[in-house]
């Protein structure tokens, strides 16, 4: 299976100090222009699917890459961010529904309680269980897009290649980079990483 990790675009908390966040930040204008710009960079790649969380900035880059490649749009809260600002981050579902008709959120989606503030255990793990939701969802030669966010991506990236989580790797992610892992039994290899090329 190859997973296309991707990173949301610029939102609004972005280009503002910790101090004056925001909850669940809409994407800046130049966001929705790096949005634009991934999904024509991933077209030739040709996903078979396309998962996102139910943050808004994740919701908004999926959008183009969904609407362009035509293929299942899945919405799963197993994807959001970690360590989340406000407990209660996030749309109420009925509205995400109401505003994202060509989704299929997951049933039953815990939301928008979920998860507000994780330990570094509790972001493994559920690491390690949307690695599982991925690997029994979907057959081995299949594309998987997914657009996540920097901090939960991480914590992804160090579970597939066997890295410690523990703070001592850090992992950099600029706003909509590309990073594509391909995950073989008994194999993990990281084809790219943080690929921002389609911003130049």
């Amino acid at each position: 299976m190859d997973i296309l990790l991707l990173r949301h675009g610029e939102s609004v908390n972005n280009t503002l100090p910790e101090h004056a966040h925001i909850p669940d930040p809409p994407l800046t204008a130049r966001g929705r222009a790096q949005a634009e710009r991934l999904a024509a960079a991933l077209a030739p790649l040709r996903p078979d699917v396309v998962i996102c969380s139910p943050l808004l900035r994740s919701l908004q880059t999926a959008a183009p890459l969904a609407a362009g490649s035509g293929v299942p749009w899945l919405c799963w809260a197993d994807v959001v961010e970690v360590n989340r600002a406000h407990p209660d981050d996030g749309q109420p579902l009925a509205d995400l529904q109401r505003r994202y008709p060509g989704v299929d959120f997951e049933p039953g989606m815990p939301w928008p309680a979920f998860p507000g503030r994780e330990t570094g255990d509790q972001a493994t793990a559920r690491a390690d269980r949307l690695s599982r939701r991925l690997e029994a969802g979907f057959p081995a030669a299949a594309r998987v897009a997914v657009v996540g966010h920097g901090g939960f991506n991480a914590f992804l990236l160090r579970s597939w290649l066997g890295a410690p989580q523990d703070g001592t790797v850090r992992v950099v992610q600029g706003n909509t980079c590309i990073n594509v892992i391909r995950r073989v039994p008994g194999a993990t290899t990281l084809l790219r990483y943080n690929d921002c090329g389609h911003l130049a």
